[in-house]
């Protein structure tokens, strides 16, 4: 689109004067369009970090529930290991357990 101007370089057609104000709202509106979609992005890749970052912190949580439940489990059985109705029937079942295994040989 060619533009008359006058002497000081300003658009003397008010078809002219309106063309470019429509140019420059569509270059505006583009703009704007980018920078939204720009935004748009960076809140999307900020919610995907603090996604990863949450599940990070999840299976950190999960190995120390992990670790603490073993240990648990190991204290559990020590404690029932020296119980004195635990080494009571371990004496009382082991030639039991000599005689099948005699049996099994045989």
């Amino acid at each position: 689109m060619s533009h008359a101007h006058d002497a000081h370089g300003e658009i003397d057609s008010l078809a002219d004067l309106r063309g470019a104000s429509r140019e420059r709202l569509l270059t505006e509106i583009g703009m704007l369009r980018q920078q939204n979609r720009t935004n748009e992005l960076a809140a999307a890749k900020r919610e995907v970090l603090a996604s990863r970052d949450a599940v990070y912190g999840m299976s950190a949580e999960i190995g120390e529930l992990r670790a603490r439940l073993n240990s648990d489990v190991k204290n559990a059985r020590e404690a029932m290991m020296q119980a004195s109705t635990w080494r009571v029937g371990t004496m009382v079942l082991r030639p039991l357990r000599l005689i099948k295994r005699l049996l099994r040989r045989n």
